[in-house]
């Protein structure tokens, strides 16, 4: 059994139909026009705040620019972070 919380019932005269329908997409067409209209503004706003992090971000400093490279590791040696991770049988 399929049961709803609220339903209209349907029109029975064909004009109300008809009026019922073009209000229904204009009520849809509005809908997809202000979420247009939206999405443009968080765009607009996006690329606003994007241009003045650009423009706004500090440049190097020179002593960072010359800054002498770290000699390359040995052969058989390779570079990265770890973690050790301890057995709990083998601590007990």
């Amino acid at each position: 059994m399929y049961t709803t919380m609220f339903r209209l019932p349907r029109t029975r005269h064909p004009f109300l139909r008809a009026v019922s329908a073009v209000i229904g997409v204009l009520i849809l067409a509005a809908l997809v026009v202000f979420g247009f209209f939206a999405a443009l503004a968080l765009v607009t706003i996006g690329a606003v705040i994007w241009a003045a992090r650009q423009f706004v971000r500090p440049t190097a400093a020179p002593a960072q620019a010359e800054r002498p490279q770290a000699p390359p590791p040995p052969p058989g040696v390779i570079e990265g972070e770890f973690t050790v991770v301890r057995d709990r049988s083998t601590t007990r």
